[in-house]
């Protein structure tokens, strides 16, 4: 009898870890990495699907191997940029968006990308 409630408690105790997991924030599950323009390497393991997420020193070359594709954003609020301008002053895009499992190199005369946000995430 003492097994079985020690097999209950067990069985209790998985059942509340696993709904405690599912309130917790999701992930983008694996790694952003980018080179900073002072040419340091920094890698992002699993960040959140929510919200804005700052690039510090800012990004020039940017690995996306995470499951979900990313949005890259030239300021730090993860908004577009002016209409009519992108990052290198040219007419065209706003943000770049970057698919998982591919990267975007930096273009000359561009700024670098200061943040980025997880395509359908929360924020």
């Amino acid at each position: 009898m003492i097994c079985r409630s020690r097999t209950g408690r067990r069985a209790g105790a998985v059942v509340l870890l696993l709904a405690a997991a599912g309130c917790t924030e999701h992930a983008a599950m694996g790694t952003i990495e980018y080179t900073t323009p002072a040419k340091r390497e920094v890698k992002i393991q699993s960040p959140s699907d929510e919200g804005c997420h700052r690039l510090p020193g800012g990004a020039y070359h940017v690995t996306n191997y995470t499951v979900d594709d990313i949005r890259l954003y030239a300021n730090e609020e993860c908004v577009l940029t002016e209409d009519g301008k992108d990052q290198s002053g040219r007419i065209g895009g706003e943000s770049f968006y970057l698919g998982t499992q591919t990267s975007v190199e930096y273009t000359p005369g561009q700024s670098p990308w200061l943040s980025y946000s997880v395509v359908g995430g929360g924020g």
